[in-house]
């Protein structure tokens, strides 16, 4: 075990996988230190949704999609977020991550990766990029092999504590037991802070700031802490959407009914838009209801939910269960059964397009509801980066030697709602900064400024230090 690298990453995520094995097949040599006890990171327990532009999926299907599109579609989920928010989007940087995509999906192709289908999402996506993985524990298999044929030394069960510096420069990081040089560069790749209540009641009311979230325990803001210590600027901190705690795979085979037993919305529409849909519902009580190939099929999904869910033989005595209405219950089901064996491309209703794969509706007892329960996402904020992914302070200065990937980085962060944008674009800018780092020289590390502008009196609010 060697205690010095080209590269340190820190965090074993899509973010910190990507740079890691970049940077190695660059030639770097790079240490690799992940707090879990495997690599793979939020990916590996997601959904698996991934969005790209011109790649050989959508030429097969005749899909017209370039960097200037994908841009517009940002730009637009950006104006639909920003009254909610107040936003600092990098416009640089998501074109970008929109030029870069198409390679990445060759690259993680070439890798070993299997694609399902596309996924429509019209109301943030105008045309078909977004797809999913076929099996999401290919984050861990595939890399876990890359990265050790890449020459990558992986240590787990690793969490770091505070980042060395050295006349402003960033050399190392260090662990409770151990340090490590970084020769060239450090990346942060922690992930977010959603698990770190007292992070999150810095930049929420307090009643949001309990909910349940997405994302594993390890998710304690560790980056951000380490990376503001030494003077990297987070922006975007207090867009932490709230959206319902229930895998996309579920919601794909699941109806949502309220107390009437009747549908309300399009259950796969954007996230923001099912949390107010359910607010207007009586009691604010729905349930998303699935029958037992769903249940068995998805169980690693549900077992994630804050719930588990209520179950019964028959429609009837689940509507009981439910205090829902038993008539309604089951005249809405079989209108959805209807729907699904139509065909149909889109639900006359409330305009859904994604439909179960294959399409079988809820027809298979014992039938199981999951209540719909808010919690929040994924956490847009991050550091302000420049187009390298080094980290920069409130002046827009490079920080020397220290970058930022995945949801360390906070200037695409807002466009999280789209569907599809938190994996790839930390695997295509994790991508980019390992090769930026590996083939720079040690002096054309320290970067010049994103900019002149220095910002006016704004109040910085730091973050403080989570759990042990």
């Amino acid at each position: 075990m060697s205690n010095e690298a080209d590269l340190v990453v820190v965090g074993g995520g899509p973010g910190g996988m990507a740079a890691a094995l970049e940077a190695a097949n660059y030639g770097a040599s790079v240490l690799l230190l992940e707090a879990d006890t495997q690599i793979g990171g939020n990916a590996a327990r997601s959904t698996g949704y991934l969005a790209f532009q011109n790649f050989d999926m959508q030429a097969e299907e005749g899909v017209i999609d370039n960097t200037e599109i994908f841009v517009a579609d940002m730009f637009a989920e950006i104006a639909r977020q920003n009254d909610k928010y107040g936003i600092s989007f990098d416009e640089e940087l998501a074109w970008l991550f929109a030029e870069e995509s198409s390679d990445t999906y060759t690259w993680l192709c070439n890798l070993g990766f299997e694609f399902n289908r596309f996924l429509p999402r019209p109301k943030q996506h105008s045309v078909n990029r977004m797809i999913d993985v076929k099996d999401t524990t290919m984050f861990t298999s595939i890399f876990q092999k890359a990265l050790e044929d890449a020459g990558v030394e992986v240590i787990t069960e690793s969490r770091v504590r505070r980042l060395l510096t050295l006349n402003e420069s960033v050399v190392g990081v260090a662990t409770d037991n151990a340090s490590y040089k970084a020769k060239k560069a450090v990346v942060l790749a922690t992930g977010g802070y959603q698990a770190n209540p007292q992070i999150r009641i810095k930049y929420q009311p307090e009643v949001m700031a309990s909910t349940p979230y997405l994302g594993t325990e390890h998710d304690l803001g560790d980056g951000h802490i380490m990376g503001q210590e030494v003077g990297g600027d987070l922006i975007n901190m207090t867009m932490i959407p709230p959206l319902i705690m229930v895998g996309s795979a579920v919601v794909e085979e699941s109806i949502a009914v309220n107390l009437e037993g009747k549908r309300f919305h399009d259950e796969a529409g954007p996230y923001d838009y099912r949390v107010d849909q359910l607010a207007m519902q009586p009691n604010r009580m729905a349930w998303y209801i699935f029958d037992d190939r769903t249940f068995r099929s998805k169980k690693q999904l549900i077992d994630e939910m804050p719930e588990n869910p209520i179950s019964d033989l028959t429609l009837e005595g689940l509507a009981n269960k439910l205090d829902c209405d038993p008539q309604g219950l089951n005249q809405c089901v079989a209108e959805w059964n209807s729907l699904v064996a139509s065909k149909e491309s889109k639900d006359p209703k409330f305009g859904r397009v994604i439909f179960p794969d294959p399409r079988i509706g809820i027809m298979e007892g014992p039938f199981h509801a999951s209540r719909m329960i808010v919690g929040i996402n994924f956490p847009a904020g991050g550091f302000r980066v420049s187009n390298d992914m080094q980290v920069l302070n409130v002046y827009g200065e490079p920080i020397p030697n220290l970058f930022a990937v995945g949801d360390c980085a906070g200037g695409l962060g807002p466009v999280i709602g789209m569907g599809g944008m938190r994996i790839t674009p930390a695997l295509s800018l994790g991508r980019l900064a390992g090769r930026r780092i590996a083939t720079s020289t040690n002096s054309e590390i320290v970067r010049r400024k994103k900019d002149s502008k220095i910002p006016g009196n704004q109040m910085k609010i730091p973050v403080v230090d989570g759990p042990n």
